[in-house]
């Protein structure tokens, strides 16, 4: 496919560590830093599951202006937070937000000012969120409050001269559930439109306020939905819930996914080891070996995925979508080891190791992060569509841990989706192997991005 014909994904898992390279289209967005350096900020896009990236440039300079590879430190919608440090000149660290549909329309950039001073004194919390208002940008985090049940909202314009705004607010439970305790480890800041951000525990529950009220006293808790059994006994706190769950926005509805291993308990034949410690003699019968004992071990069997969604008024989730790994077939991988020519590798998709799945923001395809059991040498990403039932592509990834994966969900607006873009370029990094069908059970024809 001819890059002037390229079409702009309205959703993409982002690559956290940014390339240092001169790359120019659509996406393109400039900004001064103070000392009157040029930033160039660019998206180099692609389909999922493959990896989309940015592109990080000077203009008039080379890559020895970078102090290290520039990084992406979150997304809320369609920001995204990138830090950028230089060898000279600007010496400290940049904080800078990427809008993919800024004031005019158009991509933009906004430095924040004093960031890293200002959340290093007040303790802000990972990650932040950014809403769009009367088309400047505001950025918002937490911190913990005096009580467990209370949080500082701290705020800030990116209009000239604006300053940190700082709010206690407590945390406001629905009737009838239960109080949870602080919920200091939010992994992810989902936007929910206008002022509202939700800032999400994937094992606890989401915290909602809209940061643009200047009356806000409270934050909303919504409780996530009850773990699934094996997860329920599995993953006991927060630090490891990315491997079961995740949670997006869209559509005016939170959607929530949970991925659980199916483990079968089966008997395994052991032979019996005595102790002769506890013996005051060994007859010569007992020198034989000993018969085999019989025990018990979990096997895991499969997965399943399941689907929620509600609407910021209800009082409860509503079950989406259900789909079963022996319903999901055979998929196709590239021969890891072997030379030209080698053939493809068919295994059943529930025989991969399988974590961390990933909402599209529609909340119908999942993604999901998977490994070979017995080679465990790289690993790749499947799509899910779970309301057909249907396995999109394989992408192949590297150094991406199966249970906590780096890369970012992203969601794109329609800028780059109308015929403005027809002129932007899109790079695959990664290697992407299709399976028969599309997801949506058309045959799959072959393309070719330049």
């Amino acid at each position: 496919m001819a890059a002037g014909n390229f079409r702009f994904p309205d959703f993409a898992l982002l690559d956290p560590i940014t390339c240092i390279r001169d790359l120019r289209n659509a996406t393109t967005a400039w900004a001064l830093t103070t000392a009157g350096l040029t930033i160039q900020v660019s998206l180099a896009a692609a389909a999922p599951p493959r990896l989309s990236h940015f592109c990080v440039w000077c203009p008039g300079r080379d890559k020895t202006t970078f102090a290290y590879v520039p990084d992406v430190f979150c997304s809320a919608g369609d920001h995204a937070l990138i830090r950028v440090g230089f060898t000279t000149g600007d010496s400290t660290d940049h904080y800078i937000v990427y809008r993919a549909r800024g004031p005019d329309g158009r991509p933009s950039l906004d430095l924040l000012p004093d960031f890293d001073d200002y959340s290093d004194a007040e303790s802000l919390l990972l990650p932040y969120g950014f809403v769009s208002h009367r088309k400047h940008l505001v950025i918002a985090a937490l911190s913990d409050g005096p009580t467990e049940w209370q949080y500082y909202l701290h705020t800030l314009s990116c209009e000239p001269h604006s300053t940190w705004s700082k709010k206690l607010l407590r945390v406001e439970f629905p009737r009838g559930a239960a109080r949870k305790s602080a919920m200091n480890d939010p992994l992810k800041v989902i936007a929910l439109g206008g002022g509202l951000l939700g800032w999400v525990n994937l094992r606890e529950g989401i915290l909602i306020c809209d940061v643009l009220d200047p009356g806000v006293a409270a934050l909303h808790f919504v409780p996530m939905p009850k773990l699934l059994p094996s997860n329920n006994q599995l993953y006991d706190n927060e630090s490891r819930a990315r491997a079961i769950r995740d949670v997006t926005f869209s559509r005016g509805y939170i959607r929530c996914v949970e991925f659980e291993e199916l483990v079968e308990c089966r008997a395994t034949t052991v032979p019996a080891v005595p102790d002769p410690w506890d013996m005051d003699e060994l007859q010569d019968s007992e020198s034989a070996d000993d018969p085999p004992q019989e025990e018990e071990e979990d096997v895991v069997v499969g997965w399943r995925l399941i689907t929620w969604y509600r609407a910021l008024t209800w009082n409860c989730w509503r079950k989406g979508y259900t789909v079963h790994s022996d319903e999901l077939g055979i998929v196709s991988l590239p021969q890891i080891i072997g030379g030209a020519g080698a053939c493809a590798l068919k295994v059943p998709l529930k025989d991969l190791k399988a974590a961390a799945p990933t909402l599209r923001g529609d909340g119908d395809v999942v993604y999901l992060a998977c490994e070979l059991h017995e080679q465990n040498q790289r690993t790749w990403i499947v799509a899910v569509d779970t309301r057909r039932k249907l396995v999109g592509e394989l992408c192949s990834v590297e150094e991406v841990y199966l249970y906590d994966p780096s890369y970012i969900p992203y969601v794109l607006t329609e800028y780059y989706l109308d015929d403005r873009s027809g002129g932007a370029q899109a790079h695959t990094l990664n290697a992407c192997h299709p399976t028969p069908q599309n997801l949506d059970g058309s045959q799959k024809k072959r393309q070719r991005l330049s």
